[in-house]
C-alpha cells in the first residue's frame, strides 16, 4: 500500500510540476510563432536548451551558445551505436567533445521519436524540434514536458529554402543571437546573389548540359539516382539535363538508355554513391552504356561531397553549389579557387576550417574523377 501511494504521489508531483512550468511561462517572456504556425510562450530567460529531431542541433550549432545546451540525442553522441549508418555530419564532428559530455535527451535518429522523460530529465527552458510537422504531436510534447516546444523547418528545397533562413532567424531571436542569425542569413543571400550574377553572364545556349548522378536520398544510390529542379544547380542557372527532358523532382531510377539519349555534356556525382557506380561499371553491358556517353568519353565526370545526412549539411551544400558552378562555367570561374571558398564557408558556419578532415572522410573532397583509375572497364579515349 505504501508503494502504491508513493507512486501516486510521484505521478501527481510530476503532473503538478509540468502544469506549473506551463503556467509559469505564460506572460513572462515573448510569444513567438514557430514554423508550424503554433503560438509558443517563452520564459523570460532562456538559459537551458535541447534540440531534437533531424537537423535541429545542426541549426543550433551554427548560431547557438554551446554553454546553454544541456542535453543531446544519442544520434549526435559518439559510442551510442545510434546514427552509425548516417554519413558524416560536420556540426557533430566539430562539436563532438561537447556533445559527448552532455546527458542524453533521447535516442534520436531517422526512426527515433521525442522522448519526453529523457527531455524532462535535462530540465530545458526551451525545446527546438524538427521531429514532425504534426501540430498535435508538438502540443502533446509541450504538455508532457511543461516546456515550450519551438518547431523549425528546412522546407522542401534543401539549403536554399526560405524556411531555413526563417528558422535561423527565429532561433536567433529566442537565444539572443540575432546578430549571428542575421549574419548567416546575409551570407546565404550573398551566395544566391553571387551565383545568380555569374549565371546571368553566360547565354543559355552556351551553357553545357549537366547531370547529377548517385544522389544520396535515404541512403546511397547508383548513377540512376538524380533530381530535376535541383536547387544546387538552380541557384547558379546550371542547365540540368533532366529539366530539359520533362522530368520533375527526385528520380530514383533514371533509365540508363534514356540517360544515354539525353547524353549530358558533364556529369557531377554525389561521392556517396561512388562505390555503387563502381559495381555498376563492373558489368560489361552497363560499362558499354557508360563508355558511350559524351561525359565519360571526354572525361567530364566530377565528384561533389554528399550533404544529406540527418537532413541537410548547409555548409557542404553551399560548397557544392560553388564547385558545380566551376564545372558548368570553367571560363568564367577559371581564376576561382573552389577549395579556398569551401574553407571559407565551412569556417563561417562551424567556427573552424576542417575541410581537409571532411575531404578525407568524404571521398577526397571536390575533384575531377580519374575514370581509368576507378573503372577497369573504362575505355579511355
Amino acid at each position: 500500500m505504501k508503494k502504491f501511494f508513493a507512486i501516486a504521489l510521484s505521478t501527481l508531483f510530476l503532473f503538478s510540476a509540468t502544469a506549473c512550468s506551463l503556467s509559469g511561462n505564460e506572460g513572462k517572456g515573448e510569444v513567438v510563432t514557430d514554423l508550424l504556425g503554433r503560438t509558443v510562450a517563452l520564459p523570460e530567460k532562456v538559459e537551458r536548451v535541447v534540440c531534437i529531431g533531424a537537423g535541429a542541433l545542426r541549426l543550433y550549432s551554427y548560431l547557438g551558445d554551446m554553454d546553454k545546451l544541456v542535453g543531446v540525442e544519442d544520434v549526435d553522441k559518439e559510442g551510442t551505436g545510434v546514427g552509425t549508418t548516417l554519413s558524416l555530419r560536420p556540426y557533430q564532428m566539430a562539436n563532438a567533445k561537447r556533445f559527448n559530455s552532455l546527458p542524453t535527451c533521447g535516442m534520436g535518429g531517422p526512426t527515433g521519436s521525442a522522448d519526453a522523460e529523457k527531455i524532462l530529465s535535462c530540465n530545458p527552458d526551451v525545446i527546438f524540434s524538427l521531429y514532425t510537422s504534426d501540430v498535435s504531436a508538438m502540443d502533446e510534447l509541450e504538455q508532457k514536458t511543461g516546456t515550450p516546444v519551438v518547431t523549425l523547418s528546412y522546407g522542401t528545397t534543401e539549403a536554399f529554402d526560405e524556411n531555413v533562413k526563417t528558422s535561423l532567424t527565429l532561433m536567433g531571436e529566442i537565444l539572443g543571437k540575432e546578430e549571428r542569425a542575421e549574419a548567416i542569413v546575409s551570407y546565404i543571400d550573398g551566395i544566391v546573389e553571387e551565383l545568380g550574377a555569374l549565371s546571368a553572364k553566360v547565354k543559355w545556349e552556351e551553357k553545357p548540359t549537366v547531370y547529377l548522378g548517385c544522389q544520396s536520398n535515404y541512403g546511397t544510390h547508383g548513377i540512376e539516382s538524380s533530381s530535376a529542379n535541383y536547387s544546387i544547380f538552380d541557384v547558379s542557372g546550371i542547365r540540368n539535363v533532366l529539366d530539359e527532358n520533362g522530368y520533375q523532382g527526385y528520380q530514383k531510377n533514371v533509365d540508363l538508355e534514356a540517360l544515354l539519349v539525353m547524353n549530358p555534356d558533364k556529369i557531377i556525382l554525389d561521392a556517396g554513391g561512388l562505390s555503387i557506380l563502381k559495381s555498376q561499371y563492373a558489368k560489361q553491358e552497363r560499362a558499354e552504356v557508360f563508355n558511350a556517353m559524351k561525359a565519360f568519353k571526354t572525361g567530364e565526370v566530377y565528384l561533389q561531397m554528399p550533404y544529406n545526412a540527418y537532413y541537410t549539411n548547409l555548409e557542404i551544400a553551399y560548397c557544392d553549389a560553388y564547385f558545380d558552378a566551376c564545372i558548368a562555367y570553367p571560363e568564367q570561374m577559371k581564376s576561382f579557387d573552389s577549395i579556398a571558398k569551401a574553407r571559407e564557408i565551412i569556417t563561417f558556419f562551424l567556427g573552424r576550417d576542417c575541410y581537409d578532415e571532411l575531404a578525407e572522410k568524404l571521398y577526397g573532397g571536390f575533384r575531377k574523377l580519374n575514370l581509368a583509375e576507378h573503372f577497369p572497364l573504362y575505355e579511355e579515349k
